[in-house]
């Protein structure tokens, strides 16, 4: 006898593992993993690349490949900068967008008045949650 199609569990809980997954870190720093050539721009910023025994990936062969002792995998290198630096330049660039966004509403209004066109609202964008 067959079971029916919706009777049988599926188990899909097995991962590849990933070599990108920070497993020790301190709290009070942000990491993000950056490629190689835009490390220096990025060091301007705040950035600091990561040893890879300060993350605990000197025995990891996926990051620690070659005689480098920075934690890099393939094109990408890991940096990390302070948590309160990163929060007041998300903080910096929230308030910079959201400046952007009230320019764009009153310009829409404008070219709407412009055109002799009733415009009513605010200008949103709406991004989608993945």
């Amino acid at each position: 006898m067959s079971r029916k199609l919706s009777q049988i569990d599926v188990v899909n809980s097995w991962r590849p593992p990933d070599p990108l997954k920070l497993v020790r870190k301190d709290s009070s720093f942000s990491y993000r993993w950056m490629r190689k050539n835009e490390v220096e721009l990025r060091k301007q910023q705040g950035w600091e690349v990561v040893d890879k025994k300060e993350i605990g990936f000197e025995a990891d062969q996926r990051v620690s490949r070659g005689s480098s002792s920075i934690a890099e995998c393939n094109e990408l290198v890991l940096c990390k900068r302070p948590r309160e630096m990163s929060e007041a330049h998300r903080s910096f660039l929230d308030n910079k967008n959201k400046r952007i966004m009230e320019a764009l509403g009153a310009q829409f209004h404008q070219e709407g008045r412009r055109s002799g066109c009733n415009t009513y609202g605010d200008v949103t964008i709406e991004q989608k949650n993945s």
